[in-house]
C-alpha cells in the first residue's frame, strides 16, 4: 500500500521543493470502510483522487435508486472529478464507493492550479488524468448501451476476477451485480443460470466460480449486431 501523495506521482522528485511542499500540505487523506461512499466536504467537488490502497467503484446513481457501475479503481490509480465553474445542481457527477477497506489522497483543483502553472510535468499529469477519466467513462457507457445484459454480466465477472488476482472465485451476489449494471436481480439470475448451463460458471452462496474464463471473456467481447 502507498502511504503519501509523493508515492503516487512518478516524477515527484523533479518538482521544486516549494511545489512539493504545497502539494503535501494541501493533500487530504481519508480512509473508508467497505460499502462507504466517498465524500469530501469542500466548496466544489473537483480535483484528483489517488487510491493509496483498496478498491473503489465509480458509478452513476439516479434519484430512483438505480445505479450503473462505470469502472473500478485500485491501488495506484488516479481519478479526476472536474466540474465547470457554472455547473448546475442537475449536472451529473459520478459517485465513488469503497468496495473494501480503502485509503485515499485528495487534491483540490485550487491547490493544484499554481503548481500546474509553474510545472509542465504536473500540468501534463493533470491533463492526462482528466482525459483518461473522461475516456474511461465514455468507454463504459458505450459498452453498457450497445451490448446485451449477458455480455455486461460476463464482463463484470471478468473484471472482478482480474481484481482478485484471477483466482476464479468472485465474491458477489446477484443483487450486487444487478446494482452494478442498473438492471434487476431477476434478470441477472436468469442470465447466470444460462451461463451455468453453458458450463462457464458455477454459483454458490454469495460466490460465483469461473470455470471457463476464455468462454466468459468471449461473450464479454461480443457486441450485438
Amino acid at each position: 500500500m502507498k502511504h503519501t501523495i509523493s508515492e503516487c506521482i512518478s516524477f515527484w522528485g523533479k518538482l521544486s521543493e516549494k511545489h512539493r511542499k504545497r502539494l503535501e500540505d494541501n493533500t487530504i487523506y481519508r480512509s473508508y470502510r467497505r460499502g462507504e461512499n466517498v465524500i469530501f466536504k469542500t466548496v466544489k467537488k473537483d480535483g484528483i483522487i489517488f487510491v493509496l490502497g483498496g478498491e473503489l467503484r465509480v458509478y452513476l446513481a439516479s434519484d430512483s435508486g438505480r445505479e450503473v457501475t462505470l469502472f473500478h479503481l485500485s491501488e495506484g490509480d488516479a481519478f479526476s472529478i472536474m466540474t465547470v465553474d457554472n455547473a448546475s445542481d442537475t449536472d451529473v457527477v459520478p459517485s465513488l464507493q469503497a468496495l473494501e477497506s480503502t485509503q485515499l489522497a485528495y487534491l483540490q483543483r485550487s491547490d493544484m492550479a499554481p503548481v500546474a502553472y509553474d510545472e509542465p510535468l504536473f500540468a501534463k499529469f493533470v491533463y492526462e488524468t482528466c482525459a483518461k477519466t473522461a475516456q474511461a467513462i465514455l468507454n463504459n457507457i458505450y459498452y453498457c448501451i450497445f451490448n446485451s445484459v449477458r455480455s455486461c454480466i460476463c464482463r463484470e465477472l471478468a473484471i472482478q476476477d482480474a481484481l482478485n488476482g484471477y483466482d476464479g472465485t468472485v465474491l458477489v451476489t446477484h443483487e450486487e451485480i444487478a446494482n452494478n449494471l442498473g438492471t434487476t436481480r431477476v434478470v441477472v439470475s436468469r442470465e447466470l443460470d444460462h451461463l451455468r448451463d453453458l458450463g462457464l460458471i458455477r454459483t454458490g452462496r454469495g460466490k460465483i466460480y469461473i470455470l471457463d474464463r476464455k468462454g466468459l471473456e468471449g461473450i464479454a467481447s461480443c457486441r450485438e449486431k
